[in-house]
């Protein structure tokens, strides 16, 4: 199992975060807040916003080297992952395409395919989704669709690193439910669909216990068939972070304290 050099966490408690949107302001403040309450590690789940235009990794790191701790990010749809592939192969070294890469001090990208331990817990990082926004979005600046969508190549990467425990993707696997929210056309549902059903059959394939994502910008929680599914919100909403207990695998919903409200 290729896992690189990224650090373990000395706790035994993982955040993990919703989409951040390059929203410096909120993000740095979560670093900030949970390095204070004891976390040392940080996973965030897509749509972290990797894009050449914005300092907004710098700003991330610098916090995270700031509050001694570590933030790791898959990729989401809105990345420039043209760019991101790039810096991570510049990075990278002899190692291989799913191993970790520190893109910027105490800042690691996991792509897609990416396997891991953190005190016994196997993970897999499977980033990428289908842009169900993209009408709203500026192709080359906050759209970038060429390799947006998980393929079958990276599918197959996850699945051959063997079982895991957890499932860390920006989109969720179709598992017999459907989240409530806005309809989209038609056209786009099928391609999102698509998406969907890979995931799906990665999760039958590695069988993991807890899948958790984002992307949906909406809180829930689900069992099917003895897996834990759970979507966290967005940046600037009251359950966008989750701390995940690596020893029971338990997840508890994580807010701002309330004498330190959120800038």
């Amino acid at each position: 199992m290729a896992c690189g050099v990224l650090p373990s966490p000395v706790g035994r408690r993982v955040a993990l975060v919703g989409d951040t949107h390059a929203n410096a302001v909120w993000t740095c403040r979560v670093v900030e807040e949970l390095a204070a309450d004891g976390v040392d590690m940080v996973v965030q789940l897509g749509d972290f916003g990797w894009w050449p235009q914005s300092d907004f990794a710098q700003k991330v790191s610098q916090a995270a080297v700031a509050a001694g701790i570590t933030v790791c990010f898959i990729d989401g749809n809105h990345e420039d992952h043209e760019h991101l592939g790039f810096h991570a192969d510049l990075r990278s070294g002899e190692r291989g395409r799913v191993d970790p890469v520190e893109m910027l001090p105490s800042l690691w990208y996991l792509p897609r395919g990416c396997a891991w331990q953190w005190h016994g817990v196997r993970f897999r990082a499977l980033g990428g989704a289908f842009s169900v926004d993209h009408m709203a979005r500026t192709p080359g600046y906050d759209w970038f669709p060429a390799t947006e969508v998980p393929s079958a190549s990276d599918a197959e990467r996850a699945i051959n690193q063997g079982p895991a425990d957890v499932l860390l993707c920006h989109d969720h696997p179709s598992l017999g439910y459907r989240l409530k929210g806005l309809p989209i056309p038609e056209a786009d549902e099928r391609t999102s669909a698509q998406v969907r059903r890979l995931l799906a059959q990665v999760v039958e394939a590695i069988r993991p216990k807890l899948v958790v994502h984002g992307h949906w910008h909406h809180a829930y929680e689900t069992e099917r068939n003895g897996i834990t599914i759970k979507g966290l919100d967005c940046d600037n909403t009251n359950r966008a972070v989750a701390v995940l207990h690596l020893d029971t695998l338990d997840l508890e919903d994580w807010a701002f304290p309330h004498s330190r409200p959120p800038a």
